[in-house]
């Protein structure tokens, strides 16, 4: 097959679609993942910085708080109390051992402390200082042991003089026993007086400050201050490179000591700046995600295009333009497509149009069947419902003809046209308003027909006269020209069509007549000249019938024939006539059949001549039973022959569940009552038993062979449920379906 080469503009668009798709989300879930993930580490980063500031601190109060108990332990030793005392009570107890004891003790104090270059006991109205090295006087020790700056020197001085309970100097430089040292003295009066008689002076080495730092709190933050008054005084930083690399990429964080005035800040790398490290495992799943992604957009356009590429073939191949299929393609698939089915539509829509065409042309001729007689059966009927036209022999009928014979000028295209417009509004107002159901079509001799249907007898002459009426006078005044609008008889059955149009018929021709201004009595010999009932139209019909051997429509029309001419109450000379053509008309149909037609003349003369009609019509529906028999008994042939079809068609499709008398109607082209007949005759029974017949028996073998269950064996031997084949097959055998299968086994 021919194979049509289409562009890939729609390819490459429902490709780059899918991957927009599926790209931006794992896009925005990749973005999100990656702030949440650093937005995470930045807290978790921010919280460990602070509890570390926090622990860093807490060292350092610990220790202060131990500088602080230091004091108190010692403001309460009974020796310090009597070395306060400014008198010579306590000299003897105070001898050379005692004292070195006490200095020992001292060594011991300061030295656990782990912070303090040295410390010393003041006792500042005896001018003396004790130490764990030895008592001085106050000038000597700070002459020639421990030398401070004059300023730091002062501020010690005032210190000793006042009275406090904890306090904290400014570091200081001290050269103690020759060794520069960086010091911060701390004060601690251990008499709470205006002049305390006692003071303890601690001095913490920023050396060995530092080192305790280095070990207990650890290395995480970059630089350590320490804020007495607003003012540095302790100040340490971590490794200088790192430092000075991230100088301006680190924050801080400021405590405020809870055991003196100091305050804390600890600087630490600041995480915001970090997202960097972050990025490297979330962008190696984006790169996974972004190739999985585009497989797949690749795999789905596949899938999606193939239908796309299927579908453009077969509109290539159905389009019945040649000129059209062959023509380069040009624009996208879709292009293509939307101008395929555009031509698709549009032979659809004059498919379309033919049929509607040639429904409404069959559904015209139907309408004028009604007309001129129509004896339908079950088939037909099936017909007439098929074309919208609902009627049954139980409705009444009434028959109008519309006539523009007077009218001049009908040459005149859009004259007509207009016509015949105004007639089809006129006649729908009228209608409606009197909420009537009517069929309006062209007829053969005049120019429009309708006819009024009514499933009640509401129907009378003086109303049919005011319809026409209202109808002929509205008509003219819409076109200008107003018709003749004759109605026939009330008659009911589908028959009784056909009989008001005759009589509609017959009056129209009166007014033809009388409008050509024709003599008197030349319309009345025209009357009486025919004034039994024996359409043309019915007379061929009766003719077929009878070639066919339709033994019931024969019969059928004969009777209407018969009904119909004893109303018009007919003399006894038109009477006659009227059989004797009828006669005639037999006759033909024998002769046509290669039946001696001399027997059945002479049988006809010998009634005719005993003027007895009653016996007359009595020898015609003889004679046309004896035909019809006869062409029945030719044609037997041809019924065993359709009779073998039947039977075959049974066999083969027994099993469905929509075989019935009226589908192998429809499907033979025969009505009901025929198929019935034809099968009874082939088989000699009916056409259900035969059927039940095969389905029974094929419900045994799968009762016997037990494989499937007895829901299943009643769909597939043609039941629509189980329930109708349990009682079809207990009338067939006389036991349940259940029973059959215990006496199998």
């Amino acid at each position: 097959m021919h194979q049509r080469c289409f562009g890939n503009a729609a390819y490459r668009k429902i490709l780059m679609s899918y991957i927009a798709i599926i790209m931006i989300p794992i896009i925005i879930f990749s973005a999100l993942s990656i702030y949440q993930s650093i937005r995470e580490d930045q807290r978790e980063e921010f919280q460990r910085h602070a509890l570390d500031a926090k622990r860093v601190a807490d060292v350092l109060d610990n220790k202060l708080n131990e500088l602080k108990h230091l004091g108190k332990a010692l403001s309460s030793e009974a020796w310090v109390i009597k070395l306060m005392q400014n008198t010579n009570v306590y000299e003897t107890e105070f001898d050379f051992l005692k004292m070195l004891e006490i200095r020992k003790s001292l060594n011991q104090d300061f030295n656990s402390l782990g912070i303090l270059s040295f410390g010393m006991l003041v006792f500042p109205e005896q001018e003396q200082i004790l130490t764990s090295w030895g008592t001085y006087p106050a000038n000597n020790f700070f002459e020639r042991i421990a030398q401070f700056d004059p300023a730091a020197k002062e501020e010690l001085a005032d210190s000793l003089a006042t009275a406090d309970y904890f306090r904290i100097l400014h570091p200081a430089k001290a050269n103690l026993w020759g060794q520069d040292k960086s010091v911060i003295p701390v004060i601690q009066s251990l008499e709470m007086v205006n002049h305390p008689r006692a003071v303890l002076a601690l001095f913490i080495d920023s050396a060995y400050f530092t080192d305790y730092l280095n070990r207990f709190s650890g290395s995480e933050y970059t630089n350590f201050k320490i804020f007495l008054e607003k003012s540095v005084i302790y100040e340490q930083s971590q490794t200088q490179s790192i430092t000075k690399n991230l100088e301006e990429k680190t924050y801080s964080i400021v405590l405020s000591s809870e055991a003196s005035k100091w305050q804390y800040e600890l600087s630490y790398i600041d995480p915001s700046w970090k997202w960097v490290h972050h990025l490297l495992g979330p962008l190696l799943v984006f790169a996974l995600l972004f190739i999985l992604g585009i497989c797949s957009a690749f795999i789905l356009t596949k899938v999606t295009y193939h239908p796309l590429r299927v579908l453009l073939q077969k509109l290539s191949g159905m389009l019945k333009d040649a000129e059209y299929k062959s023509a380069p393609v040009s624009g996208s698939e879709y292009s293509y497509i939307e101008k395929s089915f555009d031509r698709l539509l549009h032979e659809n829509q004059q498919l379309q149009q033919s049929i509607k065409d040639f429904e409404n042309a069959a559904r015209s001729n139907m309408l004028l069947r009604l007309l001129k007689g129509y004896f339908p059966d079950e088939q037909h009927l099936n017909r007439l419902h098929n074309f919208g036209i609902p009627y049954t022999d139980n409705m009444v009928f009434c028959t109008f003809l519309v006539s523009f014979h007077a009218v001049q000028e009908l040459s005149d295209l859009d004259r007509m046209r207009n016509i015949e417009m105004a007639t089809m509004m006129r006649v729908e107002e009228i209608m409606r308003s009197l909420h009537l159901e009517y069929e309006l079509f062209e007829a053969t001799n005049a120019d429009y027909a309708i006819i009024l249907s009514s499933r009640i007898e509401q129907l009378t002459e003086g109303r049919l006269e005011q319809i026409a009426a209202e109808l002929a006078a509205t008509i003219g005044i819409t076109c200008g020209y107003q018709p003749d609008v004759l109605h026939g008889t009330i008659e009911r059955g589908i028959v009784g069509i056909s009989k008001s149009y005759y009589v509609a018929q017959e009056r129209l021709q009166v007014v033809m007549f009388s409008s050509e201004h024709r003599a008197q009595h030349s319309e009345e010999t025209v009357l009486h000249a025919v004034q039994y009932y024996y359409p043309t139209d019915w007379e061929v019909q009766l003719i077929n019938n009878l070639k066919i051997g339709n033994l019931d429509t024969s019969l059928q029309i004969l009777q209407e024939i018969k009904l119909e001419n004893e109303k018009r109450a007919l003399s006894e000379g038109s009477s006659a006539k009227l059989i004797s053509l009828l006669m005639e008309t037999l006759l033909r149909v024998l002769q046509e059949l290669n039946i001696d037609t001399g027997i059945y003349v002479k049988q006809f003369d010998n009634r005719a001549a005993a003027a007895d009609s009653c016996e007359m019509w009595s020898y015609v529906f003889e004679v046309g039973t004896l035909i019809c028999e006869r062409t029945q008994y030719s044609n037997s042939g041809s019924n065993m022959e359709v009779g073998s079809m039947l039977l075959q068609y049974v066999n083969e499709n027994y099993t469905s569940m929509d075989i019935s008398l009226k589908q192998l109607a429809e499907r033979f082209q025969l009505s009901v009552s025929g198929v019935s007949k034809i099968f009874k005759e082939n088989t000699g029974i009916n056409f259900y038993d035969y059927l039940c017949r095969l389905r029974m028996e094929m419900a045994k073998e799968l009762l016997r062979a037990n494989r499937c269950k007895i829901d299943d064996i009643a769909h597939r031997v043609g039941y629509e449920n189980v329930y109708s084949f349990k009682r079809a097959f207990a009338r067939y055998e006389g036991i349940k379906p259940d029973e059959y299968i215990k006496l199998a086994n």
